[in-house]
């Protein structure tokens, strides 16, 4: 009998045992997780969306944001560079024209206005190339939460006709107007 009873106590002890350190494990494990488990969620890293065009359609790449850099300045930094030559592979293209400059840029609410320099107006003709570029810029900065709409200058000029299609730029533009 005596034997009995202590199999039964062993028994009970290990199950007991087994249990305790189960919930302990799933306590650990859901509360302190490593990083290389599964149950650790994956970090962010930070990225900035800069709106190339592929096949003529507005077409969005990410580009990494490091360090302390300005998601405003470093989206543009990365639009007037153009894609890169494996973007360029896939067909993703920019209809900006080379030399492009942002001479300056501020923000008055959920406005910002972009300030180019004059090779704004040697985009390379056609309605649609006007358009795509006028889009890839207001895409490209209304990304940046807060910002709404987008007033495109040229070398201070605030009231612009670009083109023979004469496309007059004399208020701020949202990505409704664009529509592309």
């Amino acid at each position: 009998m005596r034997k009995k009873t202590k199999k039964i106590f062993f028994y009970s002890l290990l199950t007991f045992l087994i249990l305790v350190f189960g919930v302990l494990a799933l306590f650990f494990a859901w509360f302190f997780p490593r990083k290389n488990s599964p149950f650790y969620p994956a970090q962010k890293e930070p990225a900035i969306k800069v709106y190339f065009l592929k096949e003529d359609k507005i077409f969005a790449v990410k580009r990494p944001l490091k360090g302390k850099e300005q998601p405003f300045k470093k989206a543009f930094e990365e639009l007037l560079a153009g894609p890169t030559q494996a973007e360029t592979q896939q067909g993703i293209t920019s209809y900006l024209p080379l030399g492009l400059k942002l001479l300056g840029f501020w923000r008055e609410g959920p406005v910002v206005i972009l300030n180019f320099n004059r090779e704004l107006e040697n985009y390379g003709g056609g309605t649609s190339r006007l358009q795509g570029m006028i889009a890839q810029i207001v895409y490209t900065a209304t990304e940046i939460p807060g910002i709404e709409k987008v007033w495109i200058w040229m070398e201070g000029e605030k009231e612009l006709i670009l083109g023979g299609e004469g496309l007059v730029l004399d208020h701020p533009l949202s990505r409704r107007e664009i529509a592309y």
